[in-house]
């Protein structure tokens, strides 16, 4: 694998992160800039899923079915297009 250099502005507290999180993880900077790098990207591939959505405080709203006298007007109105 090649390397090649990659100069970018970041804030200063994001620089301090990465460098923060390199030296907890025993890691260079340059190699947990492309270890972010990477996963970023093969987020962005792997779109959203299913189980990225929270959906815990939604429902959906119960549809009561239709009562007869709505059925007969109703097969009435397709008839009358015919």
């Amino acid at each position: 694998m090649e390397t090649a250099v990659l100069n970018v502005k970041i804030s200063s507290e994001l620089k301090e992160q990465v460098r923060s999180y390199a030296e907890l993880h025993g890691e260079t900077l340059g190699a947990v800039t492309e270890q972010f790098l990477r996963m970023a990207f093969a987020s962005l591939d792997a779109g959203v899923k299913e189980d990225d959505i929270d959906n815990q405080h939604t429902e959906e709203e119960g549809v009561q079915p239709l009562n007869a006298k709505e059925i007969k007007a109703l097969r009435k109105l397709l008839k009358k297009r015919k």
